[in-house]
């Protein structure tokens, strides 16, 4: 009975608007809705349907790296920074080291400089890859340490995260040289990196690329691997056009840059400064990642194995 009292109300209702030419109100719309134009009694105007607006791209997110490796690097970068840079806070420091992410999915090369460190050489070098966030491995010889300036090089390298491999001390040929002498070589030499800027060097390269059994066991006995090059920027090339050319493609013998090659340069002239402002800008702009060679090792397939010999980022060479 009340249902059929309520449905008349509501027909009168409707009859008594009608008749006083008005409409009824229009349902509530959501806010989100765009407001209807007003109505007219005579010709209501369709409401106009706004066109769906293409969506964003969104960026595809870059690979990460979950291995015990690549976490102790983190951590051990993190300490160095903080040695380096004490007044560095750690969200600063968080943001240094998510720069120098690596994405295993990206090519990558590792350029490497043999002899130094060498004052106003090495540190202007230091400036050119901490400017496009690049990373490099310096292969120093013990004996340049103990004069001012060289140590704060070393610390600044490895707080930008450069590594820093072992040249031996004195730079002589090891061939004839027996294993206790190359031991002293390399032992010396990893002392004083470890004195002076806290880290333990991972890669060994014996001079004018001249191995030994003896260098290999020491390096193995130490948790090095040996590592030579297969690319190379030319050791008496002093042209920086040349030197760059030579790194994209050998004028000799026509090698051209592959990812995964370990690139041979020298931190001991004034030309490789300028060789490096052309070198780094154009692999990144090439695509390629500049890491160091113990991050591109172990980026491959296989871990690094300590007393192995490495010119590239893969198998280990088969010494002979």
């Amino acid at each position: 009975m009340k249902r059929r009292i309520v449905l008349a109300s509501a027909v009168v209702l409707l009859a008594f608007l009608v008749g006083c030419g008005r409409a009824l109100p229009a349902p509530a719309r959501a806010e989100s809705d765009p407001k209807p134009y007003p109505i007219k009694i005579e010709a209501p105007a369709p409401e106009t349907q706004k066109p769906m607006a293409t969506p964003l791209p969104t960026a595809t997110p870059m690979a990460t790296i979950d291995a015990p490796w690549y976490r102790d690097r983190n951590e051990q970068l993190r300490q160095l920074i903080r040695n380096y840079r004490p007044s560095a806070t750690e969200a600063e420091i968080d943001q240094a080291i998510a720069r120098m992410a690596i994405d295993p999915n990206k090519p990558m090369v590792a350029l490497t400089f043999d002899d130094g460190p060498k004052p106003g050489i090495t540190d202007k070098i230091l400036d050119v890859l901490e400017q496009y966030n690049a990373r490099a491995t310096f292969f120093v010889l013990g004996w340049r340490f103990g004069r001012e300036g060289k140590e704060d090089i070393l610390r600044r390298a490895v707080a930008l995260g450069c590594e820093i491999g072992n040249h031996t001390w004195s730079h002589d040929r090891l061939p004839g040289q027996n294993y206790v002498a190359v031991r002293n070589e390399i032992r010396n030499t990893n002392k004083v990196v470890f004195d002076i800027a806290g880290v333990h060097p991972h890669c060994f390269r014996p001079p004018g690329g001249q191995n030994t059994y003896e260098a290999m066991r020491v390096a193995r006995e130490n948790d090095m691997v040996v590592v030579l090059w297969s690319q190379s920027g030319n050791v008496h090339e002093g042209d920086p056009n040349k030197i760059a050319q030579n790194v994209e493609k050998q004028i000799v013998d026509g090698d051209v840059l592959q990812d995964g090659d370990i690139v041979l340069l020298h931190d001991t002239h004034a030309s490789m400064v300028d060789a490096v402002k052309i070198i780094v800008p154009k692999l990144i702009k090439e695509g390629y990642q500049l890491v160091t060679v113990w991050e591109l090792l172990n980026c491959a397939d296989q871990p690094p194995v300590f007393g192995r010999v490495y010119d590239r980022q893969g198998p280990p060479i088969e010494y002979r």
